[in-house]
């Protein structure tokens, strides 16, 4: 067992302190500069594990508080967390655990334990750590600062008390004085008790002359008490008699009583259950009345609906007769404007040819001409330069500038092209997707027919599908109305059960049982929700006409939850507790409730109450223990039978008690607050809602359905109507066509402008790089400031052959416009062919629309009429249900009306039962004073003469006259101590008690006094003991220190020259003598220097430690006087010992440093300290560091 972590929270210097890092299980070894907190943490340690800090004042308390910037932050607390892998640390009720943590927290009024956050005391902690090892009487587990010092000045004397504390003689010495205080106490009481027997002799000796006389009137009296016993008795019989006769007049009448009660509860139920069906009549008429007054607004709407469609009928009928009459003449025109079309087309398409094979001549004489004029325009602004320019120099940088300028030209051209052609791709693309347009319309126009007929059949079938779907929809929606309404009905019966079965059960138990489920839920433990089976209510059966024996016998019990074991009850609690749940539970755990069931005789007319009791075989245990013991009978009479001869309960089927004990309960009992039937009706109701319900989710669910398919329908009606539509519409496509083709014709326009302008760009493109290679070339020549000849000879061709070539190109051009406008012709004509061609095929169109249209007008007449047919048969069955509806409302109101007069009936026999019931208890209220006062005089009478007997048999009369005559005779006699031979008797029992008592006395006083002399030897025996391991503990560690050969050290009783009493110590004193293997030894520790005082005393520590070892330890600063060579010997005993035990040491040295396993810096700033772990080299440097500041502060004050 070892300290694994500290947290420290608001203590002193400490704000928030924990160990990333877990504390070695060897040598722990605290560094850090004066100030910053290492005895605070050690005090830390302290505040929880020493009685040092135990009962704290105010004041106190706040000092521990820690002040830094703002208010101290409360409650503080300190955790010290143990590794308890060894079971060392044995927490009460708990299994073994491998750590446990122990913290205290401290506030202005505030001071509490917790171990693994379980609450303990002051008390219990101190037990828990001295069962681990950490005596009280050894506190030198836990070395502080000056501890050395003041251990190595010790006198002899209080170094010999410590070795008594040491070996535990503290006990010892409580014990002795209270075995002292207790032979004292016994003594007194002793001599007492013989003073207390002298007085009994002396009265004794009164009492026996008083005891003759006392003899005489003994015998008058008893006589007088019998005749007084047979009086009393006859009256005690007379009242007894008359008691019971009243009973059972009474029980007869309540009888007749309970059946009534049972006549009007069920009078109740059946008054309720029609006033609730009529309440549902009134529910159905009005919601009968509403579907009426829908389905005739919905007749309106149908009939107005047809009178539209009827006269858009008639309308589309004359439109189409009119038709009929011109479509001769328009099928003729057709045929010729096709022929005309055609012949157009082929005349268009010779002329088109023509043109291209021009247009390629026209293009091939241009691009020569362009090209001709080119150089021609080249030679001359040359001829022109040669008379512009003085010198080569002045040409050569026009030449440049000119070829950069083209240049730039270019690069404009170029762009211009790219856009050029990409809107000719586009012009394209818009070609080829009108070709495809007007190809899709053109075979479109000869499949509508046949597709028009496909959709007209299958719009007509989803018609058809249509109106199925409205008559299931119709259905389902009366269906769907009714079960609203039941299940309403079936929601308030269930309200009803549950908020009746709320009143019987005390509402802490009910909040009870709901804080149990919310802790199950918020636990959400699969194994801990398996073993809670419930409430007891809900896992038993009860067989008929034994619910109101079993309501009375287990009472609030049967909401008790059933769980597995004892240890889930306790957790169950323990967490409603922990959340601060409200209510009361109370737990049946199967492994403690093992009840047995009582078993009756044969021939008795009674029967074991778990016998009518049904459930599951592993609650049997549960259930005899409640039930077993309870017998039931049919009679109270029968009941108290039972009750004496089986030592039972016992219970009648009306719930009329009898106890064991002998108490009697009973009484009317309404049904209205039985829980088992109140429970019973919440679960049957429960159980019809639920199925209410489903069965309205499910006709929910399946309307849905259909108003979904419906939906569907009627989407696809209109996706079919679209369609036809769009397809009568494109069968006047040839209009289309002809727009397709004209935009066709529009795109072949612009894409021939486009052609010229690339063309165009292309020639200025060439021309610019003519002129820049010109350019190049002319700044290569010499510079010539005249024309020659030759170049004018040159110069003069160029321009005849461009005339020529213009003459001859324009000759062509004038050929292609004339051809151009041919083909405009011819396409124009087209165009206007077409368009009578698109007017003519309109008509046709027009006329299968409006046959289409009348088609779809009667189909939706005929739908019509099918809707208000329908509409027709709803209304006539709305109407035979609201009649039936109201005959039954009719008879249920008759019912209710002869069901109250027989309920008021049974009230008024029952009021009669009751007043004849006040009267007999006022009688038998009578009787029973007259039987409890003569049972009282009989018992005040005492103990009654056997001779009772013989008078038994006298009239009333004789026995007054003889008890007259008794009371003469004792009236000589009233002087006498009537109590003499009573006083006497009691007397001797006293004195006989006292005798033996004093015996008891003389033996306890000699065992007290063994006790003492055995707790005296093994005193003696246990500081022998404890001396004995210490001086050899000593003896080797004082030479494991020193580690010179000749040192040695021992420790030497010093015995008391007198043993003057008993119990008193034989020594006095214990002596140290040592001797570091130079000079003398000594015994006189203030002839050694301070570090030798300091290891002696370290010494005797370790030496002590040996004798009563502890788990770990904790050291500060015990090397501060010690030198060199001494610290070394410390810093290599700790490391060994470490290996079985931890240490934790605070130093300022560096030999601790050198064998530490881990090494902790303590640093403080802002006056907050923290402790973290550091390496040996940051060890040794922050020492280094304190040493300076050390020093500094020293010279600062000498200054």
């Amino acid at each position: 067992m070892y300290i694994k972590n500290i947290l420290i929270s608001g203590f002193r210097s400490y704000r928030e302190q924990a160990f990333e890092q877990e504390l070695s299980p060897k040598n722990n070894v605290i560094v850090g500069k004066n100030g910053a907190g290492k005895s605070n943490f050690f005090a830390a340690i302290q505040f929880v594990l020493c009685e040092k800090f135990m009962n704290l004042s105010s004041v106190e308390r706040k000092d521990l508080f820690h002040v830094g910037s703002g208010r101290p932050a409360l409650p503080i607390f300190v955790e010290i967390i143990f590794d308890n892998s060894d079971g060392r640390l044995v927490i009460p009720g708990k299994s073994a655990v491998n750590e446990v943590r122990i913290r205290r927290t401290l506030g202005l009024k505030q001071d509490e334990f917790r171990v693994n956050d379980k609450r303990f005391t002051a008390t219990d902690i101190r037990q828990l750590l001295e069962s681990a090892g950490f005596s009280s009487t050894n506190p030198y587990y836990i070395v502080e600062q000056g501890q050395i010092s003041s251990l190595a000045n010790m006198s002899d004397e209080e170094r010999f008390q410590l070795i008594k504390d040491v070996a535990g003689t503290r006990v010892y010495e409580v014990r002795r004085k209270e075995s002292e205080k207790i032979l004292e106490e016994t003594e007194v009481q002793h001599e007492k008790i013989g003073e207390s027997i002298a007085q009994l002799e002396e009265r004794l000796e009164e009492l026996r002359s008083e005891s003759d006389e006392l003899m005489s009137f003994q015998e008058i009296d008893k006589k007088r008490k019998c005749v007084q016993y047979c009086i009393l008795n006859s009256d005690l019989n007379a009242a007894r008699e008359e008691l019971r006769r009243l009973d059972d007049e009474r029980n007869s009448y309540m009888s007749r009583s309970g059946r009534d009660h049972y006549d009007i509860d069920e009078a109740k139920a059946i008054i309720s259950e029609a006033e609730s069906e009529i309440r549902n009549c009134d529910q159905r008429i009005l919601r009968l009345e509403g579907e009426l007054q829908d389905l005739d607004t919905k007749r309106g709407t149908l009939m107005r609906e047809k009178e539209i469609v009827q006269l858009n009928c008639m309308s589309s009928l004359n439109t189409m007769k009119r038709t009929e009459s011109v479509k001769t003449n328009v099928l003729k025109r057709v045929g010729e404007l096709n022929k005309q079309i055609a012949e157009t087309n082929a005349g268009l398409k010779k002329k088109l040819a023509i043109i291209q094979r021009e247009q390629l001549t026209v293009d091939q004489k241009s691009e020569e001409l362009s090209a001709i004029e080119g150089k021609l325009k080249a030679l001359e602004a040359r001829r022109a330069r040669q008379l512009l320019f003085k010198n080569k120099q002045e040409r050569d940088n026009w030449l440049a500038e000119e070829s950069n300028r083209n240049r730039k030209t270019i690069e404009n051209y170029k762009h211009e092209l790219k856009f050029t052609c990409s809107e000719i791709q586009k012009v394209e693309k818009q070609i080829e997707d009108e070709e495809t347009e007007q190809k899709n319309w053109e075979e479109s126009l000869k499949k509508s027919d046949s597709v028009i007929t496909e959709l007209k059949s299958k719009y007509e079938e989803t018609m058809a599908f249509r109106n199925s779907l409205s008559v299931k929809k119709g259905d389902l929606w009366r269906e769907q109305s009714a079960l609203v309404q039941t299940v309403r009905t079936l929601r308030e019966n269930h309200n009803k059960a549950r908020s009746q079965l709320e009143k019987v059960i005390r509402s802490d138990v009910r909040q009870g049982l709901q804080s149990l489920k919310e802790v199950l839920d918020e636990l959400a433990d699969p194994s801990l929700t398996n073993a809670v089976h419930g409430q007891l209510i809900e896992l038993i059966g009860v067989s008929n006409g034994y619910e109101t024996a079993v309501e009375v016998t287990a009472g609030n019990s049967l909401f008790n939850v059933v769980v597995d074991s004892f240890e889930v009850s306790a957790i169950l609690l323990e967490n409603m507790n922990s959340r601060k749940k409200p209510g009361r539970i109370s737990f049946f755990p199967m492994d403690t409730c093992r009840g047995t069931v009582t078993r009756f005789g044969e021939g008795v007319e009674c029967s074991s109450l778990a016998d009518h009791i049904i459930c599951d075989p592993k609650f049997a245990g549960i259930v005899a223990e409640l039930f077993g013991n309870t017998a039931v009978v049919t009679s109270i009479a029968d009941g108290e039978n039972v009750s004496k001869k089986y030592a039972c309960d016992a219970v009648t089927l009306d719930g009329d008690q009898v106890s064991r004990r002998g108490g009697i309960t009973g009484g009317y009992i309404e049904s209205r607050s039985l829980k088992l039937s109140a429970f019973k009706y919440e679960k049957v109701a429960a159980a019809d809602f639920l199925r209410g319900d489903e069965a309205l989710k499910k006709i929910t669910q399946e309307l849905d359905n259909v108003n979904q398919a419906l939906t569907g329908v009627v989407t696809t009606l209109s996706s079919l109507k679209t369609e036809m539509s769009s397809i009568t519409k494109s069968k006047d496509g040839s209009q289309v066509v002809e727009q397709h083709a004209q935009r066709k014709a529009a795109l072949d326009r612009q894409k021939d402008k486009l052609y010229a302008s690339k063309k165009q760009l292309e020639d200025m493109i060439n021309t610019a790089q003519v002129n820049i290679a010109t350019y190049q070339h002319e700044g290569k020549e010499a510079f010539k400031s005249a024309w020659s000849e030759g170049e004018q000879r040159e110069l003069e061709a160029l321009v005849k052959d461009v005339d020529d070539r213009r003459m001859e190109l324009s000759k062509l051009q004038r050929r292609s416009a004339q051809l151009a406008a041919e083909v405009r012709a011819l396409e124009d004509m087209r165009l206007n062919l077409n368009v009578q061609l698109t007017a003519t095929k309109k008509f046709f169109h027009d006329s299968a629309q409006l046959s289409a249209s009348n088609t779809a007008i009667t189909n939706e007449k005929e739908n019509l009429d099918d809707d208000i047919s329908f509409n027709s048969q709803q209304a006539n069955e709305v109407y035979r249900l609201l009649d039936e509806t109201r005959k039954e409302k009719l008879r249920r109101e008759e019912e209710v009306e002869k069901l109250r007069s027989g309920y008021l009936e049974a009230l008024n026999s029952i009021q009669e039962r009751r007043d004849f019931d006040g009267r007999t208890l006022m009688q038998q209220a009578h009787c029973i004073r007259r039987r409890d006062g003569a049972a009282e005089k009989i018992r005040q009478l005492g103990v009654i003469p056997k001779e009772a007997e013989t008078y038994s048999g006298l009239s009333r009369e004789k026995l007054i006259q003889t008890l007259k005559e008794c009371n003469k005779a004792a009236e000589k006699y009233a002087h006498i101590n009537r109590k003499a031979v009573d006083q006497y008797n009691t007397l001797m029992e006293t004195k006989n008690g006292l005798v033996a008592q004093k015996e008891d006395l003389q033996n306890e006083l000699k065992s007290i006094r063994d006790l003492m002399d055995h707790l005296d030897c093994k005193k003696d025996e246990a500081v022998e003991r404890t001396y004995k391991q210490i001086q050899l503990h000593f003896e080797q560690v004082f030479k494991e220190l020193v580690t010179t050969d000749d040192c040695y050290g021992k420790l030497q009783l010093i015995m008391s020259n007198t043993r003057k009493e008993a119990g008193e110590d034989p020594y006095v004193a214990v002596q140290i003598k040592v001797s570091f293997g130079l000079g003398a030894a000594v015994t006189d520790l203030k002839q050694l220097s301070g570090g030798q005082k300091s290891l002696v005393a370290l010494a005797l520590i370790f030496a002590i430690q040996r004798c009563d070892p502890a788990p770990f330890y904790l050291f500060d600063e015990i090397d501060a006087a010690l030198d060199t060579e001494y610290r070394a010997s410390v810093a290599k005993l700790l490391s060994k010992e470490s290996g079985s035990c931890q240490f934790i040491t605070a130093t300022f040295k560096n030999e601790m440093l050198d064998v530490a396993d881990h090494v902790l810096g303590v640093f403080f700033h802002n006056k907050i300290s923290r402790i973290q772990a550091i390496t040996v080299e940051e060890g040794n440097k922050l020492l280094k560091q304190a040493v300076v500041e050390e020093r500094k502060r020293v010279r600062e004050h000498v200054e």
